[in-house]
Order: C-alpha cells, then sequence, then structure tokens
C-alpha cells in the first residue's frame, strides 16, 4: 500500500474516533436524541453513531417532491431508524417563512436553513425529544460545497484552506446563533457535533490533499464514515445542501422575488 493511501486510512481513522467520541458527549445520559437529517452523509453520521448510545427519531422537513422526501426514507430504513416526517405544501412553507425573523435572517438562505431548523425541531419536541443533533460545518471542514473543488490545483492549497478556515469561523460567528435561535424557539437544545473543539482541530490538521482526496468532497469523511461502520451507500452520497434538497431554498428565493419592495422617495 502507498504512502499516501496510508495517510488516508490513518486520516480517517482519526476523523471517526473524534466523531465518535464527540458525538458520545452530547448525547451521554441523553434518553431519546433527535437528528436533523436529510438522508444525507453528515446527517446519517449523527444518527448512526448516536443511535450506538440512545434512541435517535430521524426528524426530516421537505418541500412535497422535494429530493429529500426519497433520500431521508431511503437511508432511515437502511439505518433501521424511526423517521419524522413534515411534507410542507409550498403554502404551508410561504406560511413558515412569514414567521421567520427577517430582521435577523434576510437572505433565503438563512430564512430556509431557520425554517427547516424550526420544522423539525418543533417535530422532536413533538415526539419527546429535547436536543436535536445538527450537522452544520462537516461542508466546511472537509470541503463538501463545490466553490472548495472547482478552482482545486496543488498549487491553489494554501488559498482552498483559507477559504475553508474563514467559512467555519463565519459559521461559528453568524451561522450557528441562526441554527440555535431556530430550534430553542420550538423547545429543543440544537447540538453541533462537527463543531466540537477535537472534530474541528482534527479535520483542520488533515492535509487538504486528504480531505479532498481525488477532487471528491468529504473523501476523508466518507472513509470515517466507513470506519464508524456507516453503510457504503451511505457514506458514498452525493452532496446536496439541505436548503435546497428539502426544496425550502427555492420557495423562499422566490418569496422573496416576489415580495413588493416598500416604496421610498423617489
Amino acid at each position: 500500500m502507498s504512502d499516501d493511501a496510508l495517510a488516508f486510512e490513518e486520516a480517517g481513522r482519526r476523523v471517526a474516533a473524534a466523531i465518535a467520541a464527540s458525538v458520545g458527549r452530547a448525547v451521554g445520559g441523553v434518553a431519546v436524541a433527535a437528528v436533523a437529517f436529510s438522508g444525507g452523509l453528515d446527517s446519517s453520521i449523527l444518527a448512526h453513531c448516536a443511535s450506538k448510545r440512545t434512541r435517535v427519531l430521524a426528524c426530516s422537513a421537505y418541500v412535497d417532491g422535494a429530493a429529500d422526501s426519497r433520500n431521508a426514507r431511503r437511508a432511515a430504513s437502511v439505518l433501521g431508524l424511526t423517521l419524522h416526517e413534515d411534507s410542507l405544501t409550498r403554502e404551508q412553507l410561504l406560511s413558515e417563512l412569514g414567521s421567520a425573523p427577517n430582521d435577523r435572517w434576510r437572505t433565503p438562505m438563512d430564512r430556509s436553513l431557520w425554517c427547516l431548523f424550526s420544522v423539525v425541531a418543533r417535530s422532536a419536541a413533538a415526539a419527546g425529544a429535547r436536543v436535536m443533533l445538527l450537522g452544520q460545518l462537516a461542508d466546511e471542514l472537509f470541503g463538501g460545497y463545490a466553490k472548495y473543488r472547482e478552482p482545486w490545483r496543488p498549487s491553489d492549497a494554501i488559498t482552498v484552506e483559507a477559504l475553508m478556515e474563514g467559512d467555519v469561523g463565519r459559521y461559528l460567528r453568524e451561522g450557528m446563533a441562526r441554527d440555535v435561535d431556530a430550534c430553542t424557539g420550538k423547545g429543543v437544545i440544537p447540538l453541533f457535533p462537527f463543531a466540537d473543539e477535537d472534530v474541528v482541530g482534527t479535520a483542520l490538521s488533515v492535509p487538504l490533499s486528504l480531505r479532498m482526496r481525488g477532487g471528491v468532497g468529504k473523501a476523508v469523511l466518507r472513509e470515517a464514515a466507513l470506519v464508524l461502520g456507516l453503510p457504503p451507500e451511505l457514506a458514498a452520497v452525493p452532496k446536496k445542501a439541505a436548503q435546497y434538497s428539502s426544496g425550502f431554498q427555492k420557495v423562499a428565493l422566490r418569496s422573496t422575488l416576489l415580495t413588493p419592495r416598500p416604496e421610498g422617495p423617489s
């Protein structure tokens, strides 16, 4: 086996150990934990790890017919999880979007994510969960977004790493407040295992060439998922941001475009 392959496997083991420990700390002593569940890699890892320690409720929300309606059901079935689904019509989602605090969360992305986590938190609370795991920061840490891969060349490593680390800091300063607000407003405490100090430190210590090995987003996280025992078909699922796969952002964007602008002085 080549040195690169050995380094990749070792990095996968280190990432897996950090995630397992983080999830263990998050759900330790909790009788039931909800997971904001899309059926993607990040939420599947969290649900799989948490299910080894407590009862897990997979909570999913989407617009009628969106990709997550299929992805979440398939992944929950593979993992043997109880799935709580909220399938919203466009009119129902518009009503949810209207409840978002627009003075703070103004962009379609912020509003759609606030609504998504608000809806699944409400479902989690109704099912008896008081904590919910969110997969936020996995993309920023492990190179899930296309913007990290599109300009990729070995000589771009410093630039790409700086972009990723800047996004990590921005989420911790700004995005996390949005997601905490969405969940706590429904009586659920959000937990962020990927934002755990040890997970962040471990991820950032892995060379970029291994985090996105062969140009594959979250390559080392996929390796870690296999180490953790996630079924291969779930470890290999392609990346699709939750606000898109749920259909929430499409509706949020259209509602923003259709909302009349307040008249001002000419």
